[in-house]
């Protein structure tokens, strides 16, 4: 079995140019190491391959021939490789909620390193960018039943509870709310917080989601926030007191475009890659 291709390209040069010495010069090496690489072949595929004598073998020549149609092989894949990643060029936006902005970089530092011809906007907001309209490619959101009019997959269920600090937690009683402000405050968590959260408790209203978390884990008050977020600040604590209220507010993380966009190399790139990447955040 061989450890490496690379010796069959020592193999392959002496029985196209009829010598070492010209194999060395083609290769850059000196005739020494051209008989030293062959000769490795030999031991590791357990023939000769090579008589000083006579020449190359049959065996040789038919290993030669498959030297340089592997050869062929990979340099018809690097070119195709190469023209792929060439096509993917180009700007694309993609339209996502607040929550989601921690898990995009590894996804696009991933894009940035593979397609230095691609420029991804994300366009961030819970009112985001519209699909239908064309106003971005790709979306990113939490979506219960996404519209049949766009195409994509679900990646994850994403999970809502009440977290504070361990202090605050200690004594919930006592402690002021963080809650979504407009014009988050009449979404589907904003009327749970309506239903859950007393009007003389609340502290402060936003509706950035990073916001909520960072001033959450500062102590500044409790607040209902997707359980991924919550992880990422072990200061955090979840108040399973409110679990059986925020059962129902889980919902599905979908990755969306329009369907006439979907054999677009750009669209199907920076799916694959959003998908593969968040895939892998959850765990």
């Amino acid at each position: 079995m061989l450890a490496s291709l690379d010796d069959l390209r020592y193999l392959e040069a002496f029985e196209r140019l009829g010598s070492a010495t010209a194999a060395g010069r083609d290769l850059g090496v000196a005739a020494s190491t051209v008989y030293r690489r062959i000769a490795a072949l030999e031991q590791a595929v357990g023939f000769v391959c090579l008589e000083r004598s006579r020449g190359i073998t049959t065996a040789g020549r038919e290993l030669a021939a498959l030297a340089r149609s592997t050869g062929a092989t990979l340099a018809g894949i690097a070119r195709r490789a190469r023209e792929r990643r060439e096509e993917v060029r180009g700007t694309i936006t993609v339209t996502t909620i607040d929550g989601f902005g921690p898990l995009l970089v590894a996804p696009i530092a991933a894009l940035a390193a593979a397609f230095p011809l691609l420029r991804v906007d994300v366009h961030i907001s819970d009112a985001g960018l519209s699909l239908r309209k064309g106003q971005a490619e790709i979306g990113l959101g939490l979506l219960s039943n996404p519209p049949n009019t766009l195409v994509g997959r679900k990646l994850f269920p994403v999970h809502f509870g009440v977290y504070g600090t361990r202090a605050l937690a200690a004594e919930p009683e006592h402690a002021r709310w963080l809650v979504l402000g407009a014009p988050l405050h009449t979404s589907w968590l904003g009327q749970w917080e309506r239903e859950h959260v007393p009007t003389d408790r609340v502290a402060f209203a936003t509706p950035s989601r990073r916001l909520l978390v960072d001033l959450t884990a500062a102590g500044v008050g409790l607040n209902l926030m997707p359980a991924r977020l919550a992880a990422e600040h072990p200061e955090l604590v979840e108040l399973k007191q409110f679990r059986a209220a925020t059962a129902a507010l889980t919902r599905p993380a979908w990755i969306l475009t329009h369907p006439d966009l979907r054999k677009d190399a750009r669209v199907s790139v920076v799916m694959k890659v959003l998908a593969k990447h968040l895939a892998q955040a959850d765990g």
